[in-house]
This record gives C-alpha cells, sequence and structure tokens, in this order.
C-alpha cells in the first residue's frame, strides 16, 4: 500500500494574537453559565470574579484546548466559549468540518479513461494562441487594465488598502461579494480585512502587498476590541479566512508536488452535508459572515457554496491542472449527474432564483450576504480574464462542432436547452445539494421562467484595438459587435427598468456577440483564436463598469446589474455548459511549469 506523507504540523499566531487582544479588554467575553457548562469554575465562583480575572479564566481554557487538541479547537472553543463576542459558532463548526475533509483526501492515481476522448488541449505559456489546441494557464486578471485611465479611477473609490493597486480580477473577487451588505463608513476597513484573503492568491508572499497584509492585521486587531459589534464579528471571520487559506494551501501544495490530477470519489467517500460545510468555509471571503447576523448563517449558506459551484463550472481544467479536489463540478462528475448537465442546471437556478428574490424584495430589505456574493461573483466569473473564458469558449466550440461523438452532441444540446430544477431548497443548501448527488435520474427540470430584454449600443468596443484578423473576418466581426438591436438578454421577469441597458450589460453583450460569431464556420480557425483572446483581454472593462455605477446605484439595482451581465453567457448559449462539458471529456496535458506553482500566474 502507498504510503501518503501528511503536510507538516501547521502553526500560526493568529489566535494567540487574538488572545492577547482579549486580554486587554474591559468588556466580559463570556458568562458563568456558559464557563462552567464548558467545564469552568461554578458560575458563583466565576461571579464573584473580577471582570479580568473572569477573561483571563476564559482565555486559558481556549489555550488549553488549543494545547490538547489542536490548533483550529481552539478557535471552536473561541466561539462557543466565548459567549459575548460575535463570531457565528455554526461557521467555525463549518471551518473544522474543512480541515477534516482536507485531511482525508488522500492523492491517489487518477482513473484511466476506459473510452477514447474526442478532445485534446494543451496549457501552455508559448505564443500558441492561434491554435484550437493550445489555451493560456490560469491568471490573476493579466495586463489590459493596467493602462486603463477609467479602471485607475474606479479603483481609488473601491480599494483605499494597502495593498495598492491590483487588477479587476483580484479586486471585485473579494471586494464586490460584500459591497452592498457593509455599511459605507465601515468599507474601508472591512476591504482591508477581506483583501487578507488573498493568501489564495499567494498574495502573502509578494513583497509589494507585505503592507496590506500588515494593515488588513492591525486594523483586525484594533475591531477586536469592540466585544459584540458586528464589526468584531467581521475582524475575527477575517483573521480565520487567513488562517484557514495558509493552512490549505499546504495541503494545496502537497496535491501538486504529487501531481495526480484531481481524483474525488464524490458522495462515496464525503457525504453531501460535509461537502457544504468544507466548501462555504474554504471560500475566500468568509469575512462578511462574521458581520451579518448569525441567525441568517444557514440562509447565507445558500448563495455562499453555489456561489462557488459556479465558479467551478468555469474551472475544471484548471482544478484538474494542479491536483485541486476541492471541486464541486468534480464532486457532481464523480455523483453521475454531469452528464445530464446537471451541475449547471442547479447553479442557473439558484441564481435565477437570487435574482426573482431580490426583484421582489420591498425597497429597503436587507439583502443576503449569500445573495451579494452569488450575484456579484456571477458576473466576475465570465469577464475577470481569471478562466480565459472567451479563448476557451471559442476553441472548445469549434471542436465540439467538428466532432460527431455523442458526447459532442450531447454538449451542444445541453448549452442552448435553458432549463432549471422546479424544487430546489431555498433555506436548506446541504438537503439539496444530497438530492441532486444522490441519483441523477430522478431530477426533472423545466423551462428557465424569462423574458427577453433589450440590449444597448456599446461603442466603446469600436474604439478599442481590434484583433488582428483577416479582412474576409473583419467585416462580420463588425458586424456582430454592432448588432445589439436584434441581441437580447434572457432574465427573470420583473427586472427594473435600466438594469438590461445599462453600460456594463451592453459590454458583455458585444464580447458575447464576437464570441459567438467567431464559434461558427464563417471565421476562420486562426481569426477565431484570436477573437477569443480578445474578448478575455477586453472583459476588464465590464467589470469595471459595474465598478463605476455601484456607488450611486441601489443595493438591488445593481445586483440586478450583476445578474444580467451573467445572464449574457447564458443565452443563446450556456458558456459554463460548454466549458464544463468539454472540460470533463478532454485530454487535457500542460507544459512543464504552465501553470506556475499554483495557479497565480500574473499573465
Amino acid at each position: 500500500m502507498e504510503k501518503h506523507v501528511s503536510p507538516p504540523p501547521f502553526q500560526s499566531p493568529v489566535l494567540e494574537s487574538i488572545l492577547e487582544v482579549f486580554s486587554t479588554v474591559t468588556t466580559e467575553l463570556s458568562d458563568a453559565q456558559t464557563v462552567s457548562r464548558m467545564g469552568g469554575v461554578r458560575p458563583l465562583e466565576y461571579q464573584s470574579f473580577s471582570v479580568s480575572v473572569r477573561n483571563a479564566c476564559v482565555i486559558e481554557m481556549v489555550r488549553n484546548a488549543h494545547r490538547a487538541d489542536g490548533y483550529f479547537a481552539g478557535w471552536s472553543w473561541l466561539a462557543t466559549l466565548c459567549s459575548k463576542i460575535t463570531l457565528p459558532t455554526a461557521l467555525v463548526a463549518d471551518a473544522l468540518t474543512c480541515i477534516r475533509v482536507y485531511a482525508s483526501l488522500l492523492p491517489r492515481a487518477a482513473p484511466q479513461r476506459l473510452v477514447p476522448t474526442p478532445f485534446f488541449m494543451l496549457i501552455t505559456r508559448g505564443n500558441f494562441q492561434d491554435s484550437l489546441f493550445h489555451v493560456g494557464p490560469k491568471s490573476i486578471g493579466g495586463k489590459a487594465w493596467a493602462s486603463s485611465e477609467e479602471y485607475l479611477s474606479v479603483h481609488s473609490m473601491w480599494s483605499n488598502t494597502g495593498f495598492g493597486l491590483l487588477s479587476p480580477c483580484t479586486t471585485f473577487a473579494w471586494l464586490s461579494p460584500q459591497r452592498k451588505i457593509i455599511a459605507r463608513e465601515e468599507l474601508d476597513d472591512c476591504d482591508s480585512m477581506a483583501l487578507l484573503g488573498t493568501v489564495e492568491f499567494d498574495y502573502d508572499r509578494v513583497e509589494t502587498y507585505g503592507v496590506g497584509f500588515s494593515e488588513g492585521l492591525e486594523i483586525a486587531r484594533l475591531h477586536l476590541t469592540a466585544i459584540g459589534t458586528r464589526m468584531q464579528g467581521y475582524a475575527l471571520a477575517a483573521l480565520l479566512n487567513y488562517d484557514m487559506q495558509k493552512y490549505v494551501r499546504r495541503h494545496q501544495e502537497a496535491w501538486i508536488a504529487e501531481g495526480r490530477g484531481a481524483p474525488n470519489a464524490g458522495p462515496q467517500a464525503i457525504s453531501a452535508a460535509d461537502w457544504v460545510d468544507t466548501y462555504v468555509a474554504d471560500s475566500t471571503c468568509i469575512s462578511s459572515h462574521g458581520y451579518e447576523p448569525a441567525a441568517l448563517y444557514t440562509k447565507t449558506k445558500v448563495g455562499a457554496f453555489v456561489t462557488l459551484m459556479l465558479c467551478n463550472t468555469y474551472d475544471v481544467l484548471y482544478d484538474v491542472a494542479t491536483s485541486n479536489p476541492i471541486s464541486s463540478a468534480i464532486y457532481a462528475a464523480a455523483a453521475g449527474i454531469t452528464d445530464a448537465n446537471l451541475h449547471c442546471i442547479f447553479v442557473t437556478s439558484y441564481v435565477d432564483g437570487a435574482a426573482q428574490r431580490i426583484c421582489q424584495a420591498p425597497n429597503g430589505e436587507y439583502l443576503l450576504f449569500g445573495d451579494n456574493a452569488l450575484l456579484s461573483i456571477a458576473a466576475w466569473a465570465g469577464f475577470s480574464d481569471r478562466y480565459r473564458t472567451w479563448e476557451r469558449f471559442v476553441k472548445y466550440s469549434r471542436q465540439i462542432a467538428r466532432s460527431s461523438s455523442m458526447k459532442a452532441v450531447n454538449i451542444a444540446e445541453h448549452a442552448v436547452q435553458q432549463l432549471i430544477l422546479p424544487d430546489c431548497n431555498l433555506v436548506d443548501i446541504s438537503d439539496s445539494w444530497d438530492k441532486l448527488t444522490r441519483n441523477a435520474s430522478t431530477h426533472a427540470t423545466t423551462p428557465r421562467l424569462t423574458a427577453p430584454y433589450h440590449l444597448s449600443a456599446a461603442p466603446e468596443l469600436m474604439a478599442v484595438p481590434l484583433p488582428d484578423i483577416c479582412s474576409r473576418c473583419m467585416g462580420p466581426f463588425q458586424q456582430a459587435l454592432d448588432a445589439f438591436s436584434s441581441d437580447r438578454v434572457l432574465g427573470v421577469e420583473g427586472l427594473p427598468a435600466g438594469v438590461t441597458e445599462c453600460r456594463a450589460v451592453a459590454l458583455a453583450a458585444g464580447i458575447r456577440r464576437v464570441a459567438i460569431f467567431a464559434t461558427s464556420e464563417r471565421c476562420c480557425d486562426v481569426c477565431a483564436c484570436r477573437i477569443g483572446c480578445w474578448a478575455d483581454l477586453t472583459s476588464y472593462r465590464v467589470l469595471t463598469a459595474l465598478m463605476a455605477d455601484e456607488k450611486s446605484a441601489a443595493s438591488a439595482h445593481w445586483l440586478l446589474q450583476c445578474y444580467a451581465v451573467w445572464a449574457v453567457t447564458e443565452f443563446p448559449v450556456s458558456v459554463a455548459t460548454v466549458l464544463s462539458g468539454f472540460d470533463f471529456c478532454c485530454e487535457a496535458i500542460q507544459d512543464k511549469g504552465a501553470m506556475g506553482v499554483r495557479d497565480v500566474l500574473d499573465c
């Protein structure tokens, strides 16, 4: 039997730093009954102590748990024992589940294909953009945005932190999920703490960002003293996030060193409930769970889980390349539901559902963090240049169109079907995920309930440097770019006037139109590849437009703009279905070092 070598023991000063801060506060951390119930002194004795002695007892109990049961046990005791602090105990419980699941995922050989694959793709950093069978690595947003005066201006409004100038890919990914639930006067501090999660992109290993991490940690320490407030809750959740990301990175790097692909046995190895808990805790944006009332945690987990699932549908190629089995799309494949496209239908059902709820909500009603995250990241996924969405969409679509395999036929059919699951559980995502992954044949689907919406022109796309394509392809390319009057976006009924005609949606639709032209036989192979790459380079403008509108737009209106940007990628063809469907049956290889150490190349 092959011996698995676990990552070395993980140590972190974060919890100790928190306890040091708590030792200075004059507000009580717990109560007599909780302390007694968890094995401390009896209530009468506890009540006879001064506040400082009471807090010292509580802190020592947390330290003892850490020493006896492991580092993250200390976090559990902190959340449970310190009854006066703000931190959802359910979030910390999910974090412990995540730690356990990570430790259980031993590397093993990827299964051999029994049926020849109809598709091929090579991940390379070489200059092969004109090839249908080569694609660049996953990136953190490239450099096309760096010369945009508008983006530089918008960035200064969004991110006033020590991290300095960050790409739209990074800025939008970490800051948009919380943008409409945090009070304006608290945004700068929350942004600084949220960006501690960029450990996911290895930013803590980049000297340039050292000031940002130091600032974020110091701001968190300052807010820890405000016991019982939402900012104290945010600070604790941000520090938990920072700890989690450093911990799981050690496992991820061990998997990469093994280089075994991303085998995941799905529900046979990990229950649906444990998977949901793991996935939500492993998100790099859990800080806002500490800000939002703890009573909403179960409800907001719905959007938080589906947010990550949505990203997975774009990411299968790269998750396999970096040996990352923590993918709900790969879990779904192991459950046998991806051949019916149920993984994408599941996501569509919840994104439409979130938009419908916001459309129907009374003005001023609180919007869940989960819905905020889901709709904003739905817009981000297709236009962040993280996943080379449009390059892959064009190249995959052309391979699919030329294949006579049943795999290709099924992908093409699924991509235009516009279906949802009518019985999704909008309150308990674990129940919904369990039912979905249990048996693919038992799920009835129905057509999406949508209305067509008109689009605006996007003349600025004509003003940017166009792709270097032949004269035969340039004419139809420009026609597609300008064909807004005959184009439509399908979305849930009742979208407010102006949502689908905003600039961000117009830009997104223009990019989608030329990408679809590039998938057709009217476009030659080389020009098609160049159009796909051009679409990715131009995509940052969509996020920039959303960022520019955000401050003046009402919360519901802005989130529905994000929804409409996502809806552009669902009709007339589902981009996520094409990408994930192809990736699941593609023979993918990579040049040595093409993906970097992990998947955080700045390219």
